[in-house]
């Protein structure tokens, strides 16, 4: 661990303590970081990525934490609820049975159990050429991340000029929260608003979403089931404890008594943000057609880079094997 890393530690009680405390750091443009689980934040800290003054643990806020459904299925999942709480949850997973197999699939159980919804989400960017030590960065420029001038994956970004930074999107649930029309519900001293999952994430692996400094997120919405089927899988060194290389979550759903309906794909590890197209089948002379549209999609979606422990080649090849694979899954041999 980074041993010169000294911060103060507040951990307020309720929503309306955090406010109050916000606002008063807002307006002495304080240095500080929030806190859930900190499994990602934890890292960031040893590796001398992050150095704050101050942080503030939401680990207080029970407010944040619990799953409710409602009777026609609508569900609420507290951004502070861990992935295992998740995971095991009987009625989440016959709701939707991806979700809890995605966040499954995340770290180790021991993380799992400490890692929350919210920060899976909002999780950081990745990149080689900052995700290591800080012996191992010293043999290259700082990165535009790390507060360089320079982007070592696109030599010509310039600061300023979205995007500037190319570290990857690794969220496992953030795909499949996409297909199931997620929406996010943020508070701050200004007060509450809702915003979409999609076009929540932005461009650019340093300025990630559409989050405010003293912004938090409170939970994760999820409307009433749309008969959507959905299928994820991902890419990764170690099935389980790795970010995903690639992740793609495929979701099939029946309109007008036609199975194949409408095909959703969405991707991550792969960009900056999680790519995430719709298609009709009604748009379509075939489903076949549709299939072969989504992975165009796809495939002209995902800029890959040498970032990763895959060849750029390879990860770009198993999009499409990735896609037909999930679509086989969801709907047989009717697609050829």
């Amino acid at each position: 661990m980074n041993a010169g890393l000294q911060f103060e530690f507040e951990r307020p009680q309720s929503l309306a303590e955090l406010g109050a405390r916000l606002a008063q750091l807002s307006a002495a443009g304080a240095d500080y970081v929030l806190a859930a689980g900190a499994t990602d934040l934890m890292p960031q800290l040893k590796l001398g990525l992050r150095s704050p003054q101050r942080m503030i643990s939401l680990g207080g806020l029970s407010e944040l934490r619990g799953i409710a459904i409602d009777g026609d299925g609508r569900c609420r999942i507290g951004a502070l609820t861990s992935l295992a709480t998740i995971a095991a949850d009987t009625r989440l997973q016959a709701l939707h049975p991806a979700l809890t197999a995605a966040v499954a699939r995340v770290a180790s159980a021991p993380i799992r159990s400490r890692a929350t919804l919210g920060g899976n989400v909002l999780v950081d960017n990745r990149c080689s050429f900052i995700n290591q030590s800080a012996l191992n960065r010293a043999a290259h420029r700082p990165c535009f991340k790390a507060g360089g001038e320079v982007c070592h994956i696109v030599k010509s970004a310039q600061r300023g000029k979205l995007p500037q930074c190319q570290a990857r999107f690794v969220s496992d649930s953030v795909p499949v929260l996409l297909l199931l029309d997620a929406e996010l519900r943020l508070w701050s001293p200004r007060g509450e608003r809702r915003v979409a999952l999609a076009g929540f994430h932005h461009d650019d692996g340093i300025e990630r979403h559409d989050l405010a400094r003293d912004e938090v997120l409170v939970a994760i919405e999820l409307p009433a089931p749309t008969g959507r089927r959905i299928d994820y899988a991902k890419l990764a060194v170690r099935a389980n404890l790795d970010f995903p290389s690639l992740g793609v979550a495929l979701g099939l759903r029946a309109i007008d008594n036609d199975a194949f309906g409408e095909l959703a794909v969405a991707l991550t590890g792969i960009g900056t943000h999680p790519g995430h197209w719709r298609h009709r089948r009604a748009d379509f002379p075939s489903a076949a057609a549709m299939l072969d549209a989504a992975v165009a999609a796809a495939r002209d979606f995902a800029a890959s880079y040498d970032q990763d422990f895959f060849p750029r080649d390879y990860r770009k090849r198993m999009i499409e094997v990735f896609i037909r694979r999930a679509a086989a899954r969801l709907g047989g041999a009717a697609w050829t």
